[in-house]
């Protein structure tokens, strides 16, 4: 399984009136293809920060960000396609298709567009919409039970229901990575856990990259491949923790109840702690 995203010494920094903040520091790590990475942190360390040098909307003050290492250089020409960016915004690494999909706390769907016309929103924006993309959103509203919410507006759906159409929207684009900041934060609790089987499910069926942002260490523990543990601001890897839990048909929900899931849990919270 070869490497999608390589995080190379990033720093960051925030500048104003007041001097410079730094946010990241000397950052390091890397996630496989495929893989399900959360990421934990104190409140305001620069989780978020992270995602958004990650997708390209900032630069980092020192170091590089690569996806899809072995791809051959390419010019860039779309902020939502920056690919491998340098802190002198020198693009190192792209290759045709390289696209961040990006779910944000809430899902930004449009009240004023149906089901079917918030899924094509970002094809439409790109003029990409052809017979061949209709077909794969139809069949994508099928498989994850919104075929008949087809021409709803989203004020007809539940949240969960909201949350698959900003999934569904995200994957028609062909991301190569998921990032996910907080995607089930404005859900309530049992929703919560109901929508995070839902995208988590479509996630490995879809076989994407993931990175998740969550203040939930459960959550974390039962959606992921590994924990990255950052430290208070600045931003640096405490720890990186694998998760392997033994259970038949793992889903989020049926991985609490894991022999392996409270040692987790306790793990994780005490990082946090120190």
């Amino acid at each position: 399984m070869g490497e999608r995203l390589v995080i190379d010494n990033i720093s960051y920094s925030y500048h104003n009136l007041d001097g410079e903040t730094l946010a990241i520091k000397d950052l390091s790590f890397k996630v496989a293809e495929s893989e399900f990475v959360a990421i934990v942190g104190p409140s305001g360390c620069g989780k978020s920060t992270l995602l958004s040098l990650i997708a390209g909307l900032i630069k980092p003050s020192s170091g590089s960000i690569y996806i899809n290492e072995s791809s051959k250089p390419l010019k860039n020409t779309n902020t939502n396609e920056l690919i491998g960016v340098d802190n002198k915004n020198n693009i190192k690494e792209k290759s045709p298709g390289n696209k961040i999909g990006y779910m944000l706390q809430t899902d930004q769907l449009l009240d004023w567009r149906t089901t079917f016309e918030n899924v094509t929103l970002g094809l439409e924006i790109q003029d990409k919409l052809t017979n061949e993309i209709y077909e794969t959103i139809e069949e994508l509203l099928n498989t994850y039970g919104l075929r008949s919410f087809k021409n709803a507006k989203p004020s007809e759906l539940s949240g969960g229901m909201r949350q698959r159409v900003a999934l569904i929207r995200t994957l028609v684009l062909e991301p190569d990575i998921l990032l996910l900041d907080e995607p089930f934060s404005a859900l309530d609790y049992q929703t919560r856990l109901e929508v995070a089987d839902d995208i988590w499910t479509i996630i490995r069926k879809e076989q994407k990259t993931a990175l998740l942002v969550t203040h939930d260490i459960s959550e974390a523990v039962s959606m992921a491949d590994r924990i990255i543990v950052l430290t208070g601001r600045p931003a640096t890897i405490k720890s990186i923790v694998d998760i392997k839990l033994t259970i038949d048909d793992k889903t989020p929900f049926r991985a609490r109840s894991a022999p392996e899931f409270k040692d987790y849990f306790n793990l994780i919270w005490k990082e946090l702690e120190h």
